[in-house]
């Protein structure tokens, strides 16, 4: 008899468990620096870092994003900007490093990482990498429409 109550618990909750609705997925909240550094006196260096960068001080903002790094360094943020700063001095190969940095720290946010292997894109089109590029082309684009995937 215990044996038969036991059993119809179980045929009950897997029956249950098979009528439960999954709402459908939410859009994820965007990354940005505020998202990922808020609190942080790494913001503050990012912000001396963007002003460098306005002025076409790459060295300097170069400084204040590699000292940000010192106090946030698991910021995917920081390494987006690293690499974005290297491939507009033209060093495709250190944009790429840190883009791919920055891949490994990202958040699970689709429309982030898509923007990050674009950028990785970017690099390897710098190093003359087309295939490289093409593959992370079609890497962000997967990530844009994960449903054609």
């Amino acid at each position: 008899m215990v044996q038969g109550l036991v059993r119809l618990t179980l045929l009950a909750v897997l029956l249950l468990s098979g009528c439960a609705v999954t709402p459908p997925a939410e859009k994820a909240e965007p990354v940005t620096a505020d998202s990922e550094l808020q609190g942080s006196p790494a913001m503050a260096l990012l912000s001396r870092a963007e002003q460098a960068r306005a002025q076409g001080e790459t060295g300097a903002a170069s400084r204040y994003l590699e000292r940000a790094l010192t106090m946030a360094p698991n910021s995917s943020w920081l390494y987006r900007e690293l690499a974005l700063l290297r491939l507009e001095e033209g060093d495709g190969h250190a944009a790429e490093g840190f883009a791919q940095r920055a891949l490994r720290l990202a958040p699970d946010n689709d429309d982030y990482r898509a923007e990050l292997w674009e950028l990785v894109a970017a690099a390897r089109a710098e190093q003359g990498d087309r295939s490289g590029a093409d593959e992370a082309r079609a890497r962000a684009q997967a990530l844009r429409q994960p449903d054609r995937a």
